[in-house]
Formats: C-alpha cells, structure tokens, sequence
C-alpha cells in the first residue's frame, strides 16, 4: 500500500499484500505499457501507416526496453508515459521512431495499462474469494445446527444457531461473485481517445486502428472514456462490497472471541507485552481496520468521476493515489480471512439452545 510505515516490515504483512502490490509494481505495469506501444505499432501497420519493416523494427525496440528511471519526466510531466516514449525513440532513424505512439496519448496508455493490471487483479481476487466461499460453506455444513446467542445491538437477542450467522457471512460473498461477470465486461474496455478524446487519429483510419489495439489486447472497444470514470470506480465499489462484507466477518469473530462471550475458539491468536494471558484476535482486527479502509478511500475514488474538460491530471491521479492501495487491502482482508476461518477450533455457544 502507499503508506511507508506499512511497508516497512514492522507490521509484516498484516495491511499488505505483495501478490496484489506486484500487479502494480513498475515491472508488471511497465510491460503493460509496453504491450499497449506494441499493438498500437502494429495496428499502424494494419492501417497502412508505416511498413512492416518500420514495424517489425519498432517492435523490437519495444520488446527490448528495460526498466529506466522515469522519475524525473514524470515529476516535470506528470506521469512516466513521455519519458518512456522518449527513451524508446532515442538514437532511432526518423521512421522507426515515427512508429512508436505516434497519434496515441499518454492517457491511453496508462489508462489501458490499468484496465489490464485491474483485470489481472480481479482474477487473483476472484481465486481467492472462491477458496473463502468454499472455506465458508464447508464451516456452514459442519457447525449448522450448533447452538449460538443471537445478539441485536451487541445484546443478547434470543437463542439461535452458528447457521444463522455463518449464512449471514457467506449469502454476501456468493453476491459478489455474481458480480465479476459483469464487473469483467465493463473494465475489458481499451482505451484509444487520442489527444482530447475524439478518436480521429490517424487521419481516416481511426476506428480500424483502435479496433486492431482491442483485438491485441484481448479488450473491447466502446466509446472514448476520457473522462466517464465509471468501469474503474465501479471496480472500487466492488472492492468496497467485498471487504466490507469480510469486515462484517472480522467484526463478529473479534467479539465472539470477547471472555465471557466464548463463542469461538481460534487456533492461535496475538499476546500482549504486558497481560500474558490475553489472546487477541490479530486477524479480524486486521480485517476490519482493512474493510474501513477501502471504504474511506471509495469516497475519494469516486471524486475521480469529476473531470474538468476532456482531461483532468488532478482527477486521473486521485485514482493513481487510491485504487492501488484499495485492491491490496481486499487482497489483504481476504487472505486474512481465509485464514481466519481455517483457524476455528470450534464455534458456537456452550450451552445448549
């Protein structure tokens, strides 16, 4: 996540998660620019723009980049996408560098680059919210029929049963998967808008070429999202769906573990410097300080959707700032909660209903 004091070591991986954090690593976003320069060089060749020689060498520069520092163009340009198309037409003939991103824009590179890091997520997301609904179902069947206080504003309500609250856990996670469908659709989209969003380069070849980038790409083609923000911040709002719901599940297994509740037993837990015979539940605390994480930085997100005229370098970096940090703490939470299941050694109240 963003903030250095986490990604320090001194709370382990607790608020992080490398796997997500990876996907929005230099490397792995680096060569998702890259592919979008590549496609982009190719379909200037479908359209007859350049010649399959001018092509197949600009190709080759491309495939061949390695990692530079693109701090200091990115600090004068805000973003690394000049300094990257710079470095790539460095000491070329004049036609091989006129055949790198010549008539796209930085935002469509960077934008499409985050389409395919936030698709990639999902997936990994997807995996994981898979193993913890069948984690869920699987505690479900076991523990159904166990006796367990129901509890109405944090006060004992009328006997139940764990099926009662394990349902309630695991019914919102099943919807959210229902989502991903759908949630795929809509992100699976390139982005090719050129220089203010009109999509009118090259010169009457437009369509053809931006068709050709989404083929490459494996994504869609719709209308130029410039400034309709919408796919990325109802990625957010997924991401606030899921782990708010596994917050729900944290919050409730931290009080479970309350003395004097005991309605749960976990394998393992945190001890105290100073009370020795406390066994804090880590994990569900975690999860909860996570789940409210993501839905502070939803609100942030969704200013997103304010863009002055055709580009707005404010709006654009406001996602820069948060949906990263946003997917690494669901990615996170659901590790966390995984485990946190698997933990149980039993649950239910004592005595009988």
């Amino acid at each position: 996540m963003t903030n250095p004091f986490l990604q320090s070591g001194l709370f382990g991986t607790l608020f992080r998660d490398q796997t997500i954090a990876a996907e929005f690593g230099v490397d792995a976003f680096l060569a998702r620019m890259c592919r979008f320069e590549v496609a982009w060089t190719r379909a200037l060749e479908a359209a007859g723009q350049i010649t399959r020689f001018e092509a197949d060498a600009a190709v080759e520069v491309i495939a061949q980049s390695s990692w530079r520092d693109y701090s200091a163009a990115s600090d004068k340009d805000g973003l690394p996408v000049p300094g990257l198309v710079a470095s790539l037409r460095e000491g070329r003939e004049t036609r091989v560098a006129s055949a790198i991103h010549t008539g796209a824009t930085s935002q469509d590179v960077i934008d499409t680059a985050m389409v395919l890091t936030c698709l990639n997520v999902l997936d990994e997301l997807e995996d994981r919210l898979a193993t913890l609904v069948d984690r869920l179902e699987t505690l479900l069947d076991a523990s159904r029929d166990l006796p367990l206080m129901a509890r109405t504003r944090m006060q004992a309500a009328v006997p139940a049963t764990v099926g009662l609250r394990v349902s309630s856990w695991l019914r919102p996670l099943v919807d959210h998967q229902s989502r991903i469908q759908a949630l795929r659709q809509d992100l699976a989209k390139v982005q090719v808008g050129g220089a203010v969003g009109k999509r009118d380069t090259p010169a009457d070849h437009a369509e053809l070429v931006a068709e050709h980038v989404a083929h490459a790409l494996g994504l869609s083609l719709g209308p130029v999202w410039h400034t309709d923000r919408t796919s990325l911040v109802g990625f957010g709002h997924w991401l606030t769906l899921v782990s708010g719901s596994l917050g729900k599940i944290g919050q409730d297994i931290a009080l479970m573990t309350q003395q004097g509740v005991d309605e749960i037993v976990l394998d393992g837990g945190g001890g105290s410097s100073a009370m020795p015979h406390k066994q804090n539940p880590v994990l569900a605390e975690a999860i909860v300080a996570l789940s409210r994480f993501v839905a502070h930085q939803q609100g942030l997100l969704a200013q997103s959707m304010i863009h002055e005229q055709e580009r707005s370098g404010s709006a654009l970096a406001l996602e820069w700032m948060t949906l990263p940090a946003m997917a690494e703490a669901t990615g996170a939470s659901l590790r966390h909660t995984d485990g946190l299941i698997a933990s149980i050694k039993r649950i239910g109240s004592q005595q009988t209903a």
